[in-house]
């Protein structure tokens, strides 16, 4: 019984402080592929080297996410995979094929987004929407 104690205060005093950050990714073309969700804490990183990422079928117009995190300052990017290959898919002078949006709804205009723009905010429990394009 004092080793299933000791155990039990051990691990909480080492579990980092966590926190759940929700996203939802709505105008989601419903059959088609899947939503892909990346979020990252770092603007060297930025869509690059996500801290947390998920894939779920699109099978609704609406695809929630849940994401245990620290409370911190993050960015969300989004996408769907249509064909299903793994990437995003881009055209002529790298502008994407395929449904994809950003944290804040942030929408660029010529260039790839920067951390800041998509930046928010995580405290506890909150909840991010994202609308694809």
């Amino acid at each position: 019984m004092f080793t299933l104690l000791f155990l039990l205060l051990f691990a909480r005093r080492s579990a980092p402080n966590q926190t759940a950050l929700h996203v939802i990714v709505q105008n989601v073309q419903v059959g088609k592929g899947t939503i892909n969700v990346a979020i990252f804490n770092d603007k060297n990183d930025f869509l690059k080297k996500p801290v947390a990422a998920q894939i779920r079928k699109a099978d609704s117009v609406t695809v929630e996410f849940s994401f245990p995190i620290a409370p911190g300052e993050y960015a969300i990017a989004a996408y769907q995979d249509l064909n299903e290959n793994q990437q995003l898919d881009a055209g002529l002078f790298h502008i994407p094929k395929e449904p994809y949006g950003f944290s804040n709804n942030y929408r660029p205009k010529m260039s790839a987004p920067k951390f800041e723009d998509c930046l928010i905010k995580v405290a506890g429990g909150d909840t991010s929407t994202i609308n694809l394009k």
